[in-house]
């Protein structure tokens, strides 16, 4: 399973438009104005060190930073599980990336190139590897911290990044709203959402990207790659295949949830699965209703019970403006 995960985040971010919003962000440690997100190009990842020894990070990424015009290095590194030796292979692929960009240096650059390591990781449980060398040593004198490499990294822990914090109009916020959404109910209106979002021609190759890494990262187990949806070439089509039948499971999950409530009593009320999945329904027939939603509006929603949803969407029924929804609430313009 791990090597699904890390084979469908690669394939989804060899798009530019991904590493960008996800320089723009979710990498505060970076000035991001000085780089030129125009120019990211991929380069190789594989490098040959010596006695031939292959070492390959997952994705590299090549930009130019605009006050020198200097490249610098985007190394991209996907994990579904938490691993605690990750600042050993920073520097290990940071070194070898080095050399191989030196190798083939024409001469007009001297030094070592810049490079920005990022970890992306999807894990459920919260990364607690270290993200220094010296957070590995143990017992060492500090005096030797001057001798040796950092090993940093910036870390992308997708799913202990709060949704009230996403930007919006960002690809990688939708990559992380499906993450944490997990349950049917509640990405079949994200994913109804993003499809409008990526309606333009020229983003078919994003729609297709999507497409891939939710056929193996996000539909339930035992229906990945079945039937169809290995076979689809028309990707806006899976996209729209894959929201009807995620209709299908939220309703199923629907109907199972209410019979064990049945059963279980009405003190247990629904499950956060069902609560999240109202909050999408509502988002999404407010931003269809009134256009885009300012953070405020998200961050309510987010942060609303059933009940609360229950009477938002009953006033949405009759209201003419958000902040009729709201109940004459100033802060729920958009």
């Amino acid at each position: 399973m791990a090597a699904q995960y890390d084979i469908a985040y690669r394939r989804l971010f060899s798009h530019p438009r991904l590493v960008a919003d996800l320089l723009k962000g979710f990498v505060s440690q970076v000035p991001v104005d000085e780089l030129d997100l125009t120019s990211l190009t991929p380069v190789r990842a594989k490098f040959v060190g010596s006695a031939w020894r292959v070492f390959e990070a997952d994705q590299v990424w090549q930009l130019r930073h605009r006050p020198t015009g200097l490249p610098i290095y985007v190394q991209l590194e996907f994990q579904s599980r938490i691993d605690t030796q990750m600042p050993l292979r920073t520097v290990n692929y940071s070194v070898q990336l080095s050399m191989d960009v030196m190798r083939r240096s024409t001469g007009h650059q001297r030094g070592l190139p810049g490079i920005l390591p990022v970890v992306v990781y999807n894990g459920q449980q919260r990364w607690t590897a270290p993200r220094t060398l010296r957070e590995l040593r143990s017992g060492l004198p500090d005096w030797l911290e001057r001798f040796g490499p950092s090993g940093e990294y910036v870390l992308l822990d997708i799913h202990a990044t709060p949704l009230v914090e996403l930007p919006l109009d960002n690809t990688v916020s939708y990559v992380i709203r499906l993450e944490q959404a997990g349950q049917p109910q509640a990405m079949a209106g994200i994913l109804e959402e993003l499809r409008g979002w990526l309606s333009e021609p020229v983003d078919e190759p994003l729609r297709r990207a999507f497409y891939e890494w939710l056929v193996y990262v996000s539909l339930p187990r035992g229906t990945r790659r079945k039937g169809r949806w290995g076979r689809i070439r028309n990707f806006d089509e899976g996209l729209a295949m894959l929201a009807e039948r995620l209709k299908q499971w939220r309703q199923e999950s629907f109907e199972e949830g209410r019979r064990e409530g049945l059963q279980k009593g009405r003190e247990q009320g629904r499950t956060e699965g069902l609560l999240e999945g109202e909050r999408q329904v509502l988002l999404l027939q407010l931003q269809r209703r009134f256009g885009r939603l300012s953070r405020a509006v998200r961050q309510r929603i987010q942060q609303a019970d059933s009940a609360q949803l229950l009477q938002w969407a009953e006033r949405l029924l009759t209201a003419q403006s958000l902040p009729e929804v709201f109940d004459g609430d100033a802060s729920a313009r958009s």
